[in-house]
């Protein structure tokens, strides 16, 4: 029963509760990309609903659109029309459920040429790597009950802080087991892995 709940919950929250990292590979263009997203820490789970159906719109509406199309077939120019307002509607639907959220949604990217014999890259690196790290080791560790919730999501504010306007500073990865790392949140050094 549980299994089938986690499964339903991944395909309705995504793999992750804080937010997404995607990446493009290389294209004929000799680019590739590593986009990390966070949502504001204590985002519920039907603000990341909305926040995951506007960031799959693109595809998932073309989709739609293509299947409206074949459905009306017999009337391309009715098709035509209709796979444009299911898809533009879509659009205009899930902008409006989501204004007050995507301006709260902090992302970084890294960017990389592989065109010069020797890749090239754009970016905070580190600060990608970090902030993904913090985010995964601890969310990890939360679903194995060795982290309690408060301190998970205190990570998460240290990341999402972390990817703000501001200057930037990397965010260190945590250590869950024995010990926390030095770099570890405040609120994660202060009670520890576990908790306690």
């Amino acid at each position: 029963m549980s299994t089938v709940a986690d499964v339903r919950d991944r395909l309705v929250d995504g793999p992750h509760v804080w937010g997404r990292c995607s990446v493009r590979p290389v294209d004929r263009t000799m680019w590739s990309s590593r986009t990390l997203v966070v949502y504001p820490p204590g985002t519920t789970r039907g603000e990341r609903v909305r926040l995951r159906a506007w960031s799959t719109w693109p595809a998932v509406g073309a989709l739609l659109a293509v299947a409206v199309m074949a459905a009306l077939a017999g009337s391309p120019v009715l098709g035509t029309v209709g796979a444009v307002v299911v898809y533009g509607l879509g659009f205009v639907v899930l902008a409006r459920v989501t204004r007050r959220l995507r301006p709260g949604v902090r992302s970084v990217t890294v960017t990389t040429f592989h065109g010069n014999g020797r890749p090239e890259v754009h970016g905070d690196v580190r600060l990608l790597r970090g902030s993904l790290e913090a985010l995964t080791v601890t969310e990890r560790a939360l679903r194995a009950g060795n982290l309690r919730a408060v301190d998970f999501e205190s990570v998460w504010a240290d990341v999402w802080n972390g990817l703000s306007d501001r200057p930037r500073r990397a965010v260190r990865g945590v250590r869950v087991g024995r010990g926390v790392r030095a770099g570890t949140p405040r609120a994660v050094r202060r009670r520890g892995p576990g908790g306690s």
